[in-house]
């Protein structure tokens, strides 16, 4: 339940400080007191989403900080311990909102995202708020109530799972049937295509390897006459090659270096000259050896290529890409042959997750009848307290033509405030008040299904007044022996009933407005009972009448 809830720099509330009990907590004040603000810092601390508007004007920034008990929450603290946080018994929510629109979420001083945080939020806080009422309108909505109320919704989330393979090895199917109808019209042209590159047989390298030998075979002519022109220079005859004139010069400066010690680096450059020269006479002689100049494999080997780029040119790729292009094909050609014999066996996957979809439909909307039964007769048993004394709401099943997301219906508020009356759909018969009486009932049994420790109400009670006033407040304080019960009240009846009172209060001078908020005394919570009954003017009758109007019920 929640413990502590402090509230920093926000709209009017400069600095809040308030502990919290369990049981029944009315929170009162004027109207603008600031009564709403209490309830948007507990959601903005659970997640809700951020207005910069609220932070205080002068101020950098609001801050937020909700504490609650989880020790009777093993499903809170089991969802600490898997998102490696600190899982004992007390949970701290912080947020923080700067005035330039950043905001930060913290749980036991760890950041959280923003559906992590409302994972948890969801564990620990129900917000009844005044948009309750028109929610109730909406078929969705409806359903949702129902679904919570059969079975906290676990029946639904299994159809969805359900639904959900489906779908998916539905359109999986489909969109294998349609690939192998288009590859289909293809498989004439690729199968083409792969015999004849089948019939090219190019290797995974073999391009590379022929075009270098075509420009070596397209050259030999050139390379014949080079080379025997350089071994010619370089043998010459007996006297005369340059291997034979570097050698006599290398002898004659050797010779004179002894003497004359200016030539020594020139005769050992020219020893090495020699030495390089017929390094490189043997490198031609047996380039010239190796070379075998063929007419007919350069015949074959330029037909070959021309075949590479032919069919380079056809399918618009490089030639060194035609290897790559040719598995592309054939794997593609393979996959037309596989789609085909996969459909069988997506067909059975299909029937066997519609059979097991239309299982869980069956079971949820046997839940749903249940529930819609059950939940009609203890919301018509209740209206009658709340001041409709023959009015009666019946929840029906309307059966869909096909599944859907939502299962094999939908539902239907149906509603009739007094006998003779014609009945029809909720939001179609119902008055402002008497939706906002069904809302309250519809709140108040669904509220006992759940399994959250706090419950806030926003002006549930708004429209009612007298001893339906004072049931509203009975129906609270039940509710509050199961759980923390927060209701924002103007109804003296509802606060007599609370365990515990807040009270909301502004004060203005000519430069500062503040809101505060207290929790009263005895006294105080008589005195301030008194003024709702009365008005401000406090008299000795509305005092007496406001100790009538309080209940000491335990909790």
């Amino acid at each position: 339940m929640l413990t502590e809830l402090n509230v920093k720099n926000l709209a009017t509330l400069t600095s809040v400080d308030l502990e919290f009990q369990d049981g029944l907590v009315a929170v009162t004040g004027d109207t603008g007191a600031g009564k709403s603000l209490i309830l948007d810092a507990l959601e903005l601390a659970l997640g809700a989403r951020a207005d910069t508007g609220l932070v205080r004007s002068g101020t950098e920034r609001a801050q937020i900080t909700a504490t609650f008990d989880i020790s009777a929450l093993p499903d809170a603290k089991q969802w600490l311990a898997e998102n490696e946080l600190d899982d004992e018994d007390t949970v701290i929510l912080r947020r923080t909102i700067t005035a330039e629109g950043r905001s930060k979420a913290f749980v036991n001083g760890t950041p959280l995202t923003n559906n992590q945080l409302k994972e948890l939020s969801d564990q620990l806080v129900f917000m009844h708020t005044q948009h309750a009422n028109q929610k109730l309108l909406q078929t969705k909505h409806q359903l949702a109530l129902v679904d919570a109320f059969a079975d906290q919704g676990e029946g639904f989330q299994r159809y969805q799972q359900q639904f959900t393979a489906w779908r998916a090895a539905l359109d999986e199917l489909n969109q294998l049937r349609e690939d192998t109808a288009k590859a289909d019209a293809e498989r004439e042209l690729l199968s083409f295509q792969v015999e004849e590159l089948d019939q090219l047989n190019l290797g995974e390298t073999e391009f590379t390897a022929l075009d270098a030998e075509q420009r070596q075979l397209s050259s030999g002519e050139a390379f014949v006459r080079t080379v025997n022109t350089a071994l010619a220079h370089l043998n010459g005859d007996e006297t005369d090659g340059l291997i034979s004139h570097a050698e006599r010069i290398a002898s004659d400066l050797e010779r004179l270096s002894s003497e004359h010690q200016s030539l020594r680096n020139a005769s050992e450059l020219m020893t090495e000259a020699t030495i390089a020269l017929t390094e490189a006479r043997h490198e031609v002689q047996s380039a010239r050896d190796q070379f075998d100049l063929d007419p007919e494999r350069l015949h074959f080997v330029e037909e070959r290529l021309a075949q590479v780029f032919t069919l380079a040119r056809k399918h618009k790729i490089e030639p060194e890409d035609l290897v790559a292009h040719h598995r592309a094909l054939q794997s593609r050609l393979d996959g037309i042959a596989n789609a085909n014999e996969r459909i069988p066996e997506l067909e059975a996957q299909v029937a066997t997750h519609r059979s097991a979809l239309e299982q869980a439909a069956s079971h949820l909307t046997e839940l749903r009848a249940e529930a819609a039964q059950t939940l009609s007769a203890q919301i018509s048993a209740l209206l009658p307290d709340l001041g409709m004394p023959h009015a009666m709401l019946e929840i029906e099943l309307v059966t869909q033509a096909e599944l859907t997301l939502g299962g094999a219906e939908t539902v239907r508020f149906q509603f009739q405030p007094n006998p003779g009356q014609a009945g029809g759909s909720l939001s179609k018969i119902a008055s402002g008040g008497e939706l906002s009486r069904v809302s309250l009932a519809i709140q108040v049994i669904t509220a006992q299904q759940m399994a959250t420790p706090t419950l806030v109400f926003d002006e549930v009670d708004v429209g009612i007044g007298g001893q339906t006033a004072a049931r509203v407040g009975q129906l609270l304080s039940n509710l509050a022996s199961n759980a923390q019960v927060l209701v924002v009240t103007h109804q003296p009846q509802v606060a007599g009933h609370a365990h515990a009172h807040l009270h909301v209060e502004k004060r203005s001078d000519a430069d500062v407005t503040e809101s505060q908020a207290t929790f009263l005394t005895e006294d105080q919570r008589i005195k301030e009972i008194a003024r709702m009954l009365g008005g401000h003017t406090i008299t000795e009758t509305t005092l007496t009448a406001a100790r009538e109007l309080r209940v000491t019920e335990p909790h």
